[in-house]
């Protein structure tokens, strides 16, 4: 599999050497396990609306719903394989050095739910975005195989094991992009919209697991990087999901809607995002248009 670092140059989208300048939103979808699901109800409101999507950027569940939507699926079928996912579905416990389970069962459900398997078969520019443990620096892959780069950027540390991709150890992308805005914008996306699901576990109180122990770390880790990745954000949707835990796949509806409501209480600054989306735009075509017939008008002088 091809391998992006986390560069200017590298972060392109499949099959290009610059960035794509596509019309719509981009988007940039967070990490959260099971609160993810709210990313697929603010997917359905913009489809609602018509607002296109020219770029998606996924870190963690963030790159597995990304790319599914990315692959052309219809979106009511993505929602419908959602309401019936479970953890077994994606993970098998396997007591190891490096983690608790292995997450090779999410490579089989890709392969077997998506209609893409390769970056460049997508119909969506996307990103999906990892870490390297050796270097602490992101990765982001935009190219080769969609399994392996999307079964490492769901790699959750302490919970899954790394998955080696050439000489890199790669872990969850969360860990260095909460919401992978940097990555969307550096594809070529003209506005972004980052939807952040946090990774708080749904529980109050003193930790009572492991996971609970290592996610709530994560998360506090995560609170210092806000201004990193917000800032290149035209605009943040949080969805309402701070009930839900890590594993509440069985409450994918109520994340569902979560997004959905936080989509539509945005509607008025995504249309105001949209304007001036067109009129940049506008403006940029009619400059170019004015230096073109400028130079004409020279070179006849000239003649």
């Amino acid at each position: 599999m091809t391998e992006r670092d986390h560069s200017a140059l590298e972060k392109m989208p499949p099959g290009t050497g610059t960035p794509s300048q596509r019309a719509g939103m981009g988007l940039a979808l967070g990490g959260g396990f099971a609160r993810g699901f709210a990313h697929l109800g603010v997917l359905k409101v913009l489809e609602e609306h018509q607002v296109s999507v020219s770029h998606i950027a996924g870190s963690s569940v963030g790159s597995i719903l990304g790319a599914a939507y990315a692959s052309g699926a219809p979106l009511e079928r993505i929602i419908e394989a959602c309401r019936t996912l479970r953890f077994r579905d994606i993970a098998r416990w396997r007591v190891s050095r490096l983690g608790l389970a292995s997450n090779q069962r999410l490579g089989a459900l890709i392969e077997r739910v998506f209609g893409s398997r390769q970056f460049e078969d997508l119909r969506i520019p996307l990103a999906v975005v990892a870490t390297d443990l050796s270097s602490g620096e992101p990765v982001v892959f935009t190219q080769g195989n969609l399994v392996d780069a999307i079964r490492a950027s769901c790699a959750f540390p302490g919970l899954f094991e790394p998955v080696e991709i050439g000489t890199r150890c790669l872990a969850d992308g969360g860990l260095v992009a909460p919401v992978p805005t940097e990555a969307a914008r550096s594809m070529g996306a003209q506005t972004v919209i980052g939807v952040s699901v946090g990774l708080e576990d749904g529980h109050r109180g003193v930790p009572t697991n492991i996971f609970q122990v290592v996610s709530r770390a994560v998360g506090a880790a995560q609170k210092h990087q806000l201004e990193l990745w917000e800032r290149q954000a035209d605009l943040v949707l949080r969805p309402d999901v701070q009930s839900l835990a890590w594993d509440d796949f069985a409450r994918a509806e109520e994340a569902i809607e979560a997004g959905a409501t936080a989509a539509r209480r945005a509607l008025p600054r995504i249309e105001k995002l949209l304007e001036r989306a067109a009129e940049a735009e506008f403006s940029l075509e009619a400059r170019l248009f004015l230096e073109q017939r400028s130079r004409m008008e020279i070179t006849e002088v000239q003649a």
